[in-house]
């Protein structure tokens, strides 16, 4: 088994995209995964990017610092419970805030943070110890310093401030790179491929970098 470390702001369509082409290729590929935190909020110092347009300013706020809470209960949840139950988070969290955004953005914009929350936690299955608990793991900044920690090692292979999704390979020696970003994954052979093709490249010593376009928008499905 290959350790792979993905790191995710929830609140990041295309890191739930990439998540959950990773979360497929895994079995094939015999990768460990672990989702681990990254937070837009605290990334852009609780503002926004300056390239994020200004009629999305305010909902993306809100988006990261819902975000954050949640990461926040992820990190509780892993603490006493292990990655199982971080696992079982942020898929409870894409069934909750990607199957259908809209409604989840509106719930938003209504104060319904703490509802959008317990619904995850009710998801998740993880009962055990309250979801009470988890729930006030949200407000509990002494969940930030994980966050931070796990925020710098996604700096040092994805480069200062870089971005989510961002994976490092715990293979000898280890790599990580920013992305994937697409839109749609790649399924069965052609995502096997893909991440054939992406590990080749990231693991050699000099590559680093290659871009293009985006042309589709992010297409979630929970």
């Amino acid at each position: 088994m290959v350790a792979v470390e993905v790191f995710v702001d929830p609140s990041c369509p295309w890191a739930w995209i990439t998540s959950r082409w990773v979360k497929e290729v895994a079995p094939s590929r015999g990768l460990d995964v672990t989702w681990r935190s990254y937070c837009l909020e605290i990334r852009d110092d609780y503002d926004v990017a300056p390239t994020m347009p200004a009629e999305r300013r305010q909902t993306a706020l809100a988006a990261h610092a819902l975000s954050h809470r949640m990461l926040r209960i992820f990190e509780a949840a892993r603490a006493g419970s292990g990655e199982d139950a971080v696992d079982a988070l942020y898929a409870a969290w894409g069934r909750v805030f990607f199957a259908d955004v809209r409604h989840a953005y509106d719930t938003l914009a209504a104060g319904g943070d703490d509802a959008l929350l317990s619904a995850c936690i009710e998801e998740s299955g993880l009962q055990s110890g309250g979801a009470s608990d988890l729930l006030g793991a949200a407000d509990d900044a002494k969940w930030d310093a994980p966050i931070v920690d796990a925020m710098d090692v996604a700096y040092a292979f994805g480069g200062p401030k870089t971005q989510t999704p961002t994976i490092v390979v715990r293979s000898t020696p280890p790599y990580g790179f920013k992305g994937p970003v697409m839109a749609p994954a790649p399924t069965g052979d052609a995502g096997l491929r893909l991440w054939d093709a992406i590990t080749v490249i990231a693991g050699e010593p000099g590559f680093f970098e290659i871009t293009r376009p985006r042309v589709n928008p992010p297409r979630t499905t929970a």
